[in-house]
């Protein structure tokens, strides 16, 4: 889903709305909603033709005289051939230049907001790989901080989120914490890689793929941090359903030595190779 598609679900929501669309969109609403406050008012100055002084010819004004009057009056522009000349346009004058306050005032601020607020360019891998690491099945994903600024006090989280049925019945989605060897970190600059011991203590022990497309499992991640740069605090997510956990996989090392420097080349970033678990996982929870 795009930006622009997440963000029409707060159509009933027009503030949401106009911070969640993408710029373009943004841009291409407010310009429509101009046009359709100017075209409004050229009707409405069109209901006294003769009401717009200074026509070429010296007869009644047109739409287009209308509508060209109409963007003068809305943007405060100043009048110069064309003025009003009749109580009922003057009347109408009076209430499109409010409408342009308004106007002006409230996509001024949108536009600030929208500057303003800390967008989160953080990155998640495409899958989540179940490989062995130090001979216990260990469940990973990446995550990498495009904008390579600084975050402080960065916070991971993941949770397994699975369909359970109570002993009488009950059907409920539940949420199991997924506990990492690092949640947190003082700053994050370029990339992450969690991980999940799959032991005893885990919500994962002992299921497999079958296990878990049953319950319509998913891995459920959220990031959030402070700013390094704003100040400000930003938050992401994502989710890797059964299709996304990669199982008998592990990540391409990202980092390679270039004399005594280390380089992370980022297109490895989603590379994975094969890794072969030690024993089925379906048979986890038979382990001692």
């Amino acid at each position: 889903m795009t930006e622009a598609q997440s963000g029409f679900r707060h159509w009933r929501e027009p503030y949401l709305l106009m911070l969640s669309v993408s710029w373009p969109l943004f841009l291409g609403l407010i310009t429509t909603l101009y046009l359709l406050i100017n075209l409004l008012f050229a009707a409405l100055y069109r209901l006294d033709p003769a009401g717009i002084g200074g026509v070429s010819g010296g007869g009644a004004a047109s739409f287009a005289d209308a509508f060209f009057f109409s963007v003068q009056t809305l943007g405060s522009i100043g009048y110069g051939v064309l003025h009003p000349s009749s109580l009922a346009a003057h009347l109408i004058v009076t209430a499109e230049a409010l409408t342009g306050l308004i106007f002006i005032a409230l996509t001024t601020g949108l536009a600030f907001a929208r500057f303003s607020r800390s967008s989160a360019r953080i990155r998640f891998s495409r899958l989540a790989a179940v490989h062995p690491y130090n001979g216990v099945p260990t469940l990973t994903f990446r995550v990498a901080n495009e904008r390579r600024n600084t975050i402080l006090g960065a916070n991971l989280k993941a949770y397994l989120s699975i369909d359970e049925r109570s002993s009488e019945g009950h059907r409920m989605r539940r949420l199991h914490p997924l506990r990492l060897s690092r949640e947190d970190g003082i700053a994050f600059t370029l990339a992450w890689t969690a991980m999940h011991p799959i032991n005893r203590d885990s919500p994962l022990w002992g299921l497999g793929p079958d296990q878990l497309a049953v319950g319509h499992a998913e891995v459920v991640v959220s990031f959030s941090g402070t700013d390094g740069i704003l100040e400000r605090p930003i938050h992401a997510h994502a989710s890797y359903p059964v299709d996304c956990i990669a199982y008998g996989r592990c990540f391409v090392d990202m980092v390679e030595t270039d004399g005594p420097r280390a380089v992370i080349d980022f297109s490895r970033f989603n590379q994975t190779r094969a890794c072969p678990m030690p024993d089925p996982v379906e048979q986890l929870a038979d382990r001692s």
